[in-house]
């Protein structure tokens, strides 16, 4: 399958102005090769959301924003189920994911999103620069922002 080929994040900063307009800029993603070995997908989306975690940090730290919300929107069912669980242990690498994506957000940050609405997964399809600029959604952002 395609999809177990990858996993991407995006990041997007919405803004709302003084007419309450809102505005949606692209911010930053990231796209990464999965791993040689065979991993479930679950695992391949509890790995991105890890990665979501770590480019929100870092881009907190770097906008000069005083007061900024973060929402995380993942279309993994079983992923929201391993970050929500209070009182399952976890193998190791879920566990491992799941501590670092609870030591910077708490359960409350994840949605679901319909996995039509999640451009996230445009990273992991594989798209040469020239579709990427002509197909992606990326850089608008989802509707529902």
């Amino acid at each position: 399958m395609l999809q177990e080929l990858g996993y991407g994040q995006c990041s997007y900063l919405r803004l709302v102005d003084e007419h309450n307009h809102v505005h949606c800029f692209f911010v930053m993603g990231k796209a990464r090769v999965a791993p040689r070995k065979t991993v479930s997908i679950p695992r391949l989306e509890l790995a991105a959301a890890a990665v979501s975690v770590r480019v929100a940090d870092v881009l907190k730290n770097e906008l000069d924003y005083v007061r900024i919300e973060e929402f995380y929107w993942t279309d993994s069912k079983v992923g929201l189920g391993f970050i929500n669980n209070e009182s399952r242990r976890f193998h190791v690498y879920v566990a491992n994911r799941v501590q670092l994506i609870r030591d910077y957000t708490s359960p409350s940050q994840w949605r679901y999103v319909e996995s039509a609405s999640k451009l996230a997964d445009e990273g992991s399809r594989g798209l040469n620069a020239g579709s990427f600029l002509q197909k992606s959604r990326w850089m608008k952002g989802p509707d529902f922002l």
